[in-house]
């Protein structure tokens, strides 16, 4: 994050002159904290996005049984889950699953992330490296690498995604008829070669 300080001594962030003074704090001393300690918020930051991050994809792709409406019952301004819905839910996260997650983000994601980050802040924009150009490039590659890790690091620790993956990069299986019409395509043109 790019910091400027002000007259009155705190960094904060572009564009965020105007918030409160405790929200100033916290960037503060969230600023001060990646000053002196970059690499460990890096893996730290990452620990916690891989794991919340796996959190909330099991909480989003676990089926749960929804109610229909009957016919004779009023219909309703709009659905609020029961009070227990998210203690369920949070009942069925693999928590190991995610610890290991977290682990892949500390442990493989910051250091690589830390690096390409170190990178770019030396051989990108280096004229103008903190024009909204510059910024913007920077963090999408960070994203983009922090995408490709993250999924890589799921689909080695859990089955259906590592199939899913797959299917998306194998070549589709052709259709016999397809299949036929390719072979005798290749033995036609095979005979023309002789």
């Amino acid at each position: 994050m790019v910091m400027h300080h002000s007259a009155g001594g705190g960094a904060r962030p572009l564009g965020l002159s105007s918030l409160t003074r405790p929200a100033q704090r916290v960037l503060d001393a969230a600023g001060a904290a990646f000053q002196r300690h970059p690499f460990l918020i890096k893996t730290v930051s990452s620990a916690f996005g891989f794991a919340f991050g796996d959190v909330l994809f099991q909480l989003g792709t676990t089926a749960r049984p929804r109610r229909r409406p009957a016919a004779a019952d009023p219909p309703a301004a709009a659905p609020h889950p029961p009070p227990h819905a998210l203690a369920e839910a949070l009942q069925a996260v693999d928590w190991r699953r995610a610890g290991a997650m977290g682990g892949a983000g500390l442990v493989l994601a910051g250091p690589l992330g830390y690096a390409l980050i170190m990178w770019m802040e030396g051989n990108l924009f280096t004229a103008a490296p903190h024009s909204k150009l510059a910024l913007s490039v920077k963090l999408t590659l960070d994203q983009v690498l922090g995408f490709a890790l993250w999924h890589g690091a799921l689909a080695a620790i859990y089955e259906p995604h590592r199939q899913a993956c797959l299917s998306l990069v194998q070549p589709k299986p052709q259709a016999p008829a397809a299949a036929g019409k390719a072979a005798a395509a290749g033995k036609a043109a095979a005979k023309k070669g002789k």
